[in-house]
């Protein structure tokens, strides 16, 4: 009959807790003595658990330590304690069809729910936390307000599940990053017949389309919006991060991709994550050699608008371009 394999992993367990438990001190090698077919790897990581629970202490240097129960050995259940590292739920222990990287290859993304999702991107928990126990909890707590998710720094996402740390964070927030420049990339191309006829189109498609880079970016970001002959909008594109200067803001790169879409005109766009859009004097003096360097392209520079989080600034609007 064959074992099923948790049982196997307790009983493994439980034999080297039974000998361990028999004692007050002991040595390592004189344990590895005691087993001829367990592996002293296993047996090594059973005293090394026990120390991080704080029932067993070392002493002793490193290569011949001797280890001592703790006084926390009165109140250790070893039953218990081994159920916690064997029978814990986790997505690897689930039947494979049913596991949310084999759902996703078979009935495509757009079958699982938010909880698989965030259990793909999450991969693995930690001990009594599997990833699609995390991803549940996020699920719950955030429900379908991805937006706030993504707004959520390391130390939030913590406090929700354990389960998150650095690397599991980063990669739910790059898939949520992604997901944002897949719609925006999308809204983009559905509207390619949007008009710019004034200040109030160019200050209200901006608005619109670069409401992140207003309400989440902590760097400055410089984007272009390139416009056909009949000031329709072709595409945006964004040119640099960081902070706004000369060596940054380079004709050449920011006329590249004008060239490149045979545009006729452009939309200057780029941030004040300060929150005050009023234009700085480098502001000024970059929009005004952009402008002299459009006119030898023939380019028309239509507007150079600044995002903040609450408000927009327009140099056509004031007067300065």
């Amino acid at each position: 009959m064959k074992i099923d394999p948790d049982v196997k992993r307790f009983l493994r367990y439980q034999s080297v807790i039974d000998v361990l438990y028999a004692k007050s001190s002991f040595h390592k090698p004189e344990i590895y003595e005691a087993f001829k077919t367990e592996k002293p790897q296993f047996i090594g990581r059973v005293i090394k658990e026990l120390i991080m629970d704080g029932y067993l202490i070392s002493s002793g240097p490193k290569t011949k330590s001797q280890y001592l129960w703790s006084t926390k050995k009165d109140e250790f259940n070893p039953g218990r304690w081994i159920d916690q590292r064997v029978f814990t739920p986790t997505v690897k222990r689930s039947p494979s069809v049913d596991r949310p990287r084999e759902r996703l290859l078979r009935l495509g993304p757009s079958e699982l729910k938010t909880s698989e999702l965030l259990a793909i991107l999450i991969r693995s928990g930690l001990r009594g936390e599997s990833a699609m126990q995390a991803g549940e909890r996020l699920a719950t707590y955030f429900g379908n307000n991805l937006e706030k998710l993504s707004l959520q720094a390391r130390g939030e996402l913590k406090r929700v599940s354990k389960a998150i740390g650095e690397t599991a964070y980063c990669q739910i927030i790059a898939g949520l990053e992604l997901g944002k420049r897949l719609a925006s990339q999308r809204t983009t191309e559905s509207v390619p017949h949007h008009k710019v006829r004034n200040t109030s189109d160019a200050l209200a498609y901006c608005k619109e389309h670069f409401m992140r880079l207003a309400t989440e970016a902590k760097q400055e970001e410089f984007h272009v919006v390139l416009l056909d002959e009949k000031h329709h909008i072709i595409k945006s594109e964004q040119i640099t991060v960081g902070l706004l200067d000369k060596s940054l803001a380079h004709p050449r790169e920011v006329f590249k991709p004008a060239v490149k879409e045979s545009a006729s005109a452009l939309i200057l766009v780029h941030n004040h994550p300060s929150g005050d859009p009023t234009p700085s004097l480098d502001d000024k003096n970059i929009t005004k050699e952009l402008k002299r360097a459009a006119e030898t392209l023939g380019l028309r520079i239509l507007d150079h608008i600044i995002l903040s989080k609450d408000r927009a600034f327009s140099m056509v609007e004031e007067k300065m371009l």
